[in-house]
């Protein structure tokens, strides 16, 4: 456990096991190995950016990296790990976690009670604005800006109306402990539990918060245990929805470069809007089949 703020640190469990390709004979590396450090910053438009680097010389494996990206500051905003021309077989379970000595503050954050009526809000705004501020090319700055925005808006609508409904619905709790492999294995003393009784629904809320909700096959199978439904399945455009995500994470973490380097330049106007649709058209297929749910 490495701790990077006041009440923040980020946590690191498990074993990683790594297949060296020549031999194939796979190395089990102990999480106690990481050593985490704070490698690099850049000041965006809600605040810092702090990239978070474990870095292990391997004698046999070679260079090996996990890295956290804090965007803004105190959110976990993506998750990395290289391992060069090796093959990750089993890796450690990590992220950022909030230390919450004064009353669990962060799990007490309320989300939105209507995250379609935010989300479709921001799907209005950014329409609006692309026609007066959107340029032609695709590799203007203000583009990239507002196509990365849609996507963060996904994120959101997703996670806070994930969240909201584990939180009321007992049922859909019940089948989170009982089907979700990482909060089944987490295990508490009666003494915790008679000192907190919201222990569990605590441990669940702070668990569908870190959880990185642009991994889009993730998110689906959370959906499919909390409400009993796939979204993927709400979709044919599943290829543009994954291709979106991975090049919102390009302009995020690499201003708007692949990794090899080359300037990426799709996001013309007609691009932003086109991706801006699609998103919303997903989301409202969600959206549908939530109520419907809810209502029955």
């Amino acid at each position: 456990m490495t701790l990077i703020g006041e009440m923040m640190k980020i946590h690191c469990r498990g074993t990683a096991r790594i297949r060296h390709r020549p031999s194939g004979k796979i190395y089990e590396i102990e999480s106690d190995a990481l050593d985490w450090q704070a490698v690099g910053s850049d000041e965006r438009q809600m605040g810092e950016e702090t990239h978070h680097e474990a870095l292990i010389e391997h004698p046999v494996l070679g260079e090996l990296k996990w890295g956290l990206w804090e965007y803004p500051t105190g959110v976990q905003n993506d998750l990395g790990t290289e391992v060069g021309s090796n093959e990750l077989v089993e890796d450690f379970e990590y992220g950022l976690e909030h230390d919450e000595p004064d009353g669990h503050l962060w799990v007490d954050f309320i989300t939105p009670g209507n995250p379609y009526g935010v989300f479709m809000d921001s799907y209005y705004e950014t329409g609006d604005m692309l026609p007066d501020q959107g340029e032609d090319r695709g590799d203007r700055l203000i583009n990239r800006l507002m196509f990365s925005h849609q996507v963060t808006a996904l994120e959101t609508y997703l996670g806070d109306t994930l969240i909201n409904h584990v939180m009321r619905d007992a049922d859909a709790m019940q089948r989170v402990l009982d089907r979700d492999d990482e909060v089944s294995k987490q295990k508490f003393t009666l003494t915790e539990v008679r000192k907190e009784p919201g222990l569990v629904e605590r441990k669940v809320r702070e668990y569908l918060r870190g959880v990185l909700y642009h991994n889009l096959a993730k998110v689906d199978v959370l959906y499919g245990i909390a409400f009993e439904f796939r979204i993927l399945k709400l979709t044919s455009k599943q290829d543009e929805l994954f291709k979106a995500v991975m090049l919102r994470h390009d302009c995020v973490h690499r201003n708007g470069l692949d990794k090899n380097g080359n300037k990426l330049k799709p996001f013309t106007r007609e691009f932003v809007s086109e991706t801006a649709d699609l998103i919303q058209a997903f989301v409202e297929s969600i959206e549908r089949e939530v109520r419907q749910r809810s209502s029955s």
